[in-house]
């Protein structure tokens, strides 16, 4: 079957269900595994000065070397100057090879399956050409225990993203890759490094971990975390961690402190870790940047790059982003060594798997209209006998939010509200209870535009439309997705005009069958206010006039239209606990 998350499967709770015999990983003194590859340096070098990264009281993070500048010197993972932290034995770098028949594969057969997962590579001039895609985990040889917990979850067929990026990973090398949320991203990732931990000497308590994830909210690192455990389960004594805002930090502490493998983390709440020292990056080497357009917009870019140059020399990054905006381009020239680049499909551009919906009211009018459609399709649900869609509806405030959910309660609808002014047990209720549809209707902020997978989505509705198409584009990629259809229905006032008249382009360009992507970023978003600006002061026209033919598009139409799916935190302690300024 094909590759779906753990987190979105029914009876992925009981993933925790004793392996078959022989499962366990086998470590020996050494630091092996006993699986298909041996244990070696792996081609491909690293040099960087040495850069230390002070946190309290002058202490480095990286108990003696951070990383500064890099020099790369043919892609092996030796490092010149700086020594590990006392005691720590050095990082074992595993020799992976596919099955033969992938080995034999061909240039021009490697072309054609790439061409047939719609998956674009890119590789530095005089690079190692980059491994070849492998369309079945079988073929990837990975560790037994894994290849177990993949068996268990009945996993044959990696989605495109996998099927690159995870030879990729494997391999060693860095990665920059670029798939909508929801392309399986995080098994990406996950797989290779639960392979690179497997592969080191023991964790002892005082270490740090062996690899580091970082997610922009709690939600998704959440999500990561159980997906991460759902594929390390055969693994005997195999730890993770889950180091987010609004939670206990002093059962983070001592859980960090006893030692674990990976940790999921939130920039903030580990650079509070970190300070207090908690944990450590001495024994990092392979890390994980996650939804990084998003870390970066929400303003965790000085968290980032502590961690980053605090790292050790050794170690093996992958970036992961949704859009690729100039801010991802210089951080990922700055801490990737020579990067082989993957993207599947094309970056933020419309398909057709969702019907839109554009009406415009005035603002006194939306919540009537709103309750009017809910109420109807509840309705029309309950003469078929059909369980209520899951419908999110998403608003500009948090207190916009409990006004919503509120309105929608007293009507009888079953709704609740996600948004960061929530705790965090509130918020994984919230979550709960819709995914298991035991509410159907989420009324969020744009905390859940990003990341969030839930199967089912059927209706996506934006009572206040966002400010920019960006935060559009990926709003209506909560529905349609995976190749399901979907709905989407957007309220417009006067003040969206700008906005819609972008949609309105963008639709036209769809309907004519014109590959279109939008300009992502701080960068972009900084010019399309300043259009905004100009556009409401009657400085410019309005963009992209939609004509189809001699007959102007109306905006109240419907269209098919998919877009892919495609915040200043608080200082001091629990910087991540606010993930969205909303």
């Amino acid at each position: 079957m094909p590759y779906v998350p753990p987190h979105l499967r029914a009876g992925a709770a009981s993933a925790g269900a004793a392996p078959a015999s022989g499962g366990a990983a086998r470590r020996d003194g050494g630091g092996r595994d006993s699986y298909g590859g041996s244990f070696g340096a792996s081609a491909g070098a690293r040099r960087s000065s040495s850069e230390v990264s002070f946190g309290n009281g002058g202490s480095s993070y990286g108990n003696g070397y951070g990383q500064g500048s890099r020099e790369s010197s043919g892609g092996s993972k030796e490092g010149s100057g700086g020594v590990r932290g006392a005691g720590h034995p050095e990082v074992v770098w595993a020799t992976w090879q596919p099955s033969e028949r992938v080995q034999k594969l061909q240039p021009e057969q490697i072309a054609e399956v790439r061409a047939r997962l719609n998956v674009d590579v890119e590789i530095a001039t005089g690079s190692e050409p980059a491994p070849a895609p492998i369309e079945s985990f079988e073929d990837m040889c990975l560790h037994l225990s894994i290849m177990k917990d993949v068996t268990f979850h009945n996993y044959t067929t990696p989605t495109p993203i996998q099927a690159q990026a995870l030879p990729v990973a494997l391999s060693g090398r860095d990665l920059l890759g670029c798939a909508e949320t929801g392309s399986g991203k995080t098994a990406a990732f996950s797989l290779p490094m639960i392979q690179h931990c497997l592969a080191q000497p023991p964790i002892r308590r005082g270490d740090g971990p062996l690899a580091l994830v970082l997610a922009p909210t709690r939600e998704l690192a959440q999500q990561i975390e159980k997906e991460v455990k759902a594929f390390c389960r055969s693994a005997e004594g195999f730890r993770t961690a889950i180091v987010v805002g609004g939670t206990n930090i002093y059962e983070q502490r001592s859980e960090l402190r006893a030692g674990v493998e990976i940790v999921v983390a939130t920039p903030g709440r580990f650079i509070d870790h970190l300070q207090q020292g908690n944990s450590s990056l001495s024994r990092v080497s392979y890390v994980v940047l996650d939804e990084a357009d998003r870390m970066l917009d929400m303003g965790f870019e000085p968290q980032i790059r502590e961690v980053m140059r605090s790292l050790p020399k050794k170690h093996q990054t992958l970036l992961f982003s949704a859009t690729m905006p100039e801010e991802i381009e210089a951080l990922a020239q700055e801490y990737l060594d020579n990067p082989i680049r993957v993207k599947v499909g094309r970056v933020s551009s419309p398909t057709a798997n969702v019907t839109q919906n554009l009406e415009k009211i005035t603002e006194k009018e939306k919540i009537e209209s709103l309750l009017a459609l809910l109420v109807d399709e509840h309705s029309q649900s309950l003469d078929t006998n059909q369980p209520p869609p899951l419908t999110i509806v998403f608003v500009e405030r948090k207190a916009r939010c409990d006004e919503v959910t509120d309105a929608l309660v007293e009507q009888g609808l079953k709704a609740t509200a996600l948004h960061g002014g929530r705790s965090q047990s509130e918020r994984e209720a919230a979550l709960r209870d819709f995914r298991k549809g035991t509410t159907n209707i989420l009324v969020a902020t744009d905390v859940a535009s990003r990341g969030l997978d839930v199967t089912g989505v059927a209706h996506v509705i934006n009572l206040d439309l966002p400010k920019t198409m960006e935060d559009y584009v990926h709003r209506i990629g909560r529905t349609g997705r995976a190749g399901a259809s979907g709905r989407a229905t957007s309220f417009y006032t006067e003040r969206d005009m700008f906005l819609v008249a972008q949609i309105r382009r963008a639709i036209t360009e769809a309907e004519s069958g014109n590959a279109m992507a939008f300009a992502t970023g701080k960068a972009a978003r900084r010019k399309e206010r300043e259009q905004a600006a100009a556009f409401r002061e009657g400085r410019v026209a309005p963009l992209g006039v939609a004509q189809i033919g001699a007959t102007t598009v109306r905006v109240d139409d419907k269209y098919k239209h998919m877009l892919s799916a495609a915040a200043d935190p608080k200082k001091g302690e629990g910087a991540a606990d606010d993930a969205w300024e909303d």
